[in-house]
């Protein structure tokens, strides 16, 4: 079992209602049998329902373009197709093709084979960067329209801390647009911390992937009850260099899930206000509800 959070740093982009314009009805997207893309699917979901990506990404139309393996392409095109489009389950066969065919030496995301969807989310967002500011390296782009070096990337450094003396390495720097967990260290908080990593800037969005140590894990239940909706930067680095960053709150507003080899979706509709569930191409609405012991509960119609 895996989660992926999302958060963003602006509570009004959550509380606030939408113009009727601002985001099409949910749609599903298709898996047919034997096509194994439940995991492009939903990052598919991820990137439109975010609201900060999908506004800046409609701004941009130039491009470097790789035509039938152009990943920038197959979003547009999709992008459009859940804005404009009557039906209520689309392909997302273009953006697969372009996966397969941009990976293809190095033989990740290709037809037909599962892969993971944070790996694919982290891909698809280098891709835009090379498509839009590739005169700008990876790790020190600063272009302005860069959408996912500007709204997504986490800049860090990262040294080794002695438990006993508190001598520390060099510092590492480097940049991420995932930052990934183990459940165990975030079920043992009490642990001394040994490798340090320390925020620089302070991103609109926050990606969390959660590593589990095994297939069988038995702390399902302890992850659940330490996960909140509420994030503070302080509380998920070693130290927070900017001071925009250590004050900024980041609310959750959707989390992909992997479980019995397969990913779906949760995640928060600004349009309605509501909680949605992507299943591939089966989309439904999420009811929080309160049991007897006060304790928030999900069901899904």
């Amino acid at each position: 079992m895996t989660w992926i959070h999302f958060l963003e740093t602006d509570l009004n982009q959550i509380l606030t209602p939408r113009t009727m314009t601002s985001i099409a009805p949910s749609k599903g997207l298709s898996n047919e049998p034997g096509q194994n893309s439940c995991f492009l699917n939903s990052a598919l979901q991820v990137l439109w329902h975010l609201d900060i990506f999908r506004r800046s990404f409609r701004q941009l139309s130039s491009h470097k373009c790789m035509e039938d393996s152009c990943i920038f392409c197959a979003l547009k095109s999709i992008f459009a197709q859940f804005q404009y489009s009557s039906e209520k389950v689309l392909p997302s066969d273009a953006l697969r093709s372009a996966l397969a065919k941009t990976f293809q030496d190095e033989q990740r995301f290709q037809l037909g084979i599962m892969d993971d969807a944070a790996e694919c989310f982290e891909n698809i967002l280098m891709r835009i960067h090379f498509h839009i500011a590739d005169e700008s390296k990876e790790d020190i782009c600063t272009a302005r329209h860069c959408i996912p070096h500007q709204k997504f990337a986490m800049t860090l450094f990262e040294q080794c801390v002695c438990s006993s003396c508190g001598a520390s390495s060099d510092p590492l720097p480097f940049i991420q647009m995932v930052h990934y967990i183990s459940t165990t260290s975030l079920c043992q908080c009490g642990q001394q911390l040994r490798m340090a990593r320390v925020l620089l800037n302070s991103p609109e969005i926050i990606t969390i992937g959660l590593v589990w140590d095994s297939d069988h894990s038995d702390l399902a239940e302890d992850v659940i009850h330490t996960l909140g909706t509420c994030l503070r930067l302080g509380d998920l680095f070693y130290r927070v260099t900017e001071e925009k960053a250590r004050q900024s709150e980041l609310y959750l507003v959707g989390m992909v899930c992997y479980y019995g080899k397969h990913y779906s979706t949760f995640f928060f509709q600004t349009k309605i206000r509501r909680w949605m569930y992507f299943d591939d191409a089966h989309v439904k609405e999420v009811y929080v509800l309160i049991d007897s012991d006060l304790t928030d509960t999900f069901e899904i119609y």
